[in-house]
């Protein structure tokens, strides 16, 4: 029997925001299932689309003032330009309904 390595397969995409010229957001090409599992026990759909881009951003380039990176959370997203906020939710919908596609050619 041949073995398997499981391991995370996505594809992913870099964007900049509008308000952060030089700023570099990369972003998974769809959900793994647990986080699906996650995301459909969000109370709202607000809630449930900044839970999406948090499973969705696999890295960026923001630092604090001390240079520190800072973690992909809500906290952060929080301090964030609402159009920036509205750009990247835009995105992941444009990635998951391009996924979704694939899925159902195959």
């Amino acid at each position: 029997m041949t073995k398997i390595v499981l391991k995370d397969t996505r594809k992913t995409e870099v964007v900049e925001l509008p308000s952060f010229p030089g700023s570099r957001v990369e972003l998974y090409d769809g959900l793994l299932f647990g986080q699906i599992k996650q995301i459909e026990k969000a109370q709202s759909n607000f809630d449930r689309g900044v839970m999406t881009l948090i499973f969705l951003i696999k890295d960026w380039n923001f630092t604090d003032e001390n240079g520190k990176k800072l973690p992909v959370e809500e906290r952060v997203l929080n301090s964030f330009p609402a159009q920036d906020l509205t750009f990247l939710l835009r995105k992941a919908t444009k990635i998951l309904e391009e996924a979704q596609k694939k899925t159902k050619k195959s």
